[in-house]
């Protein structure tokens, strides 16, 4: 009797253990999940609202989270960051943590899923029409059978629907934005600055897939350089573009684009991280770059 009342605790500790090694086993498969494919953080606040807009079969979800403080007379200033599902919850948490009364309104432009990307979606949105889809250099990750090519679409919505429409619903100074990408994201990011400057006050490019159909953003950096210089010599107003990167690689478009009179080129290397942790220090970095607290 004295045998089986010692032994059953024991018994159960065993069966405890192996259930917890169950769970962490769980957890660490979890982990081992595309980051993409991991659940996307909700932020619950008062202070976030969230709306649709574009096509009813295929909507875009966009993230709106205001500050606490009231806003100026000319409206808040505003981050757009693509990729939102993701990057909203981590602008939203560095916003309330080292500026939590800064007049910044955050807009993330995600999708109605519920993790961090639609992969299949943001390679569309992201990348040029009518390119070569897959990377030149041997061990870059390409689209794979995915769709290409709406980035011309993608840019029209923001321009034409989006911006009015937050400009029309709250109080924002369009002139005080800044647009913030990763990856392909930051290879979007170049394109509207090379191709639409004036629409932005600031750009933040995180790893920027430059590779994309053989080096396009270092060709567009090149025709855009050459237009700034035949058109006076000068880009005018004046744009910040930030361009932050993992590992110890040096991006190409920094040479490019080099010496660029008004445009206000910063590097921010981040040799430690990769690409997928290069997203939360990059978007620290972008916070301060619109607060005016980054400089080159």
């Amino acid at each position: 009797m004295n045998n089986q009342t010692n032994h059953m605790p024991r018994r159960r500790l065993i069966l405890g253990a192996a259930a917890v090694g169950m769970v962490a086993a769980t957890a660490r498969a979890q982990d081992r999940r595309p980051r993409g494919a991991q659940p996307a953080e909700r932020i619950v606040d008062p202070r976030v609202t969230q709306f649709e807009i574009g096509p009813a079969d295929k909507p875009w979800r966009i993230f709106v989270g205001l500050p606490v403080s009231p806003p100026p007379a000319a409206g808040y200033s505003a981050i757009i960051a693509l990729d939102g599902n993701a990057s909203f919850p981590t602008l939203w948490h560095l916003r309330e943590e080292t500026a939590p009364h800064a007049p910044v309104a955050l807009i993330g432009v995600g999708y109605p899923i519920e993790v961090r990307n639609d992969t299949t979606r943001r390679w569309f949105d992201l990348t040029s029409p009518g390119k070569q889809p897959v990377p030149p250099k041997e061990g870059l990750r390409g689209p794979g059978d995915r769709p290409t090519g709406g980035q011309n679409t993608f840019l029209a919505m923001i321009a034409d629907e989006l911006l009015p429409r937050l400009t029309r619903e709250l109080p924002l100074e369009p002139s005080a934005l800044t647009l913030f990408g990763h990856s392909l994201g930051g290879l979007f990011v170049l394109n509207v600055l090379f191709t639409q400057p004036q629409l932005f006050s600031r750009y933040a490019a995180a790893d920027p897939s430059t590779w994309w159909n053989a080096g396009e953003a270092l060709r567009e950096a090149a025709a855009f350089r050459g237009g700034v210089l035949a058109a006076g010599g000068r880009l005018a107003p004046e744009r910040p573009l930030l361009v932050s990167n993992s590992g110890d690689r040096h991006p190409e478009i920094l040479d490019v684009l080099a010496d660029l009179p008004g445009l206000d080129l910063i590097h921010r290397p981040h040799p430690t991280e990769n690409h997928g942790s290069l997203m939360h220090p990059a978007a620290a970095e972008a916070l301060d770059l619109h607060l005016g607290r980054l400089h080159g």
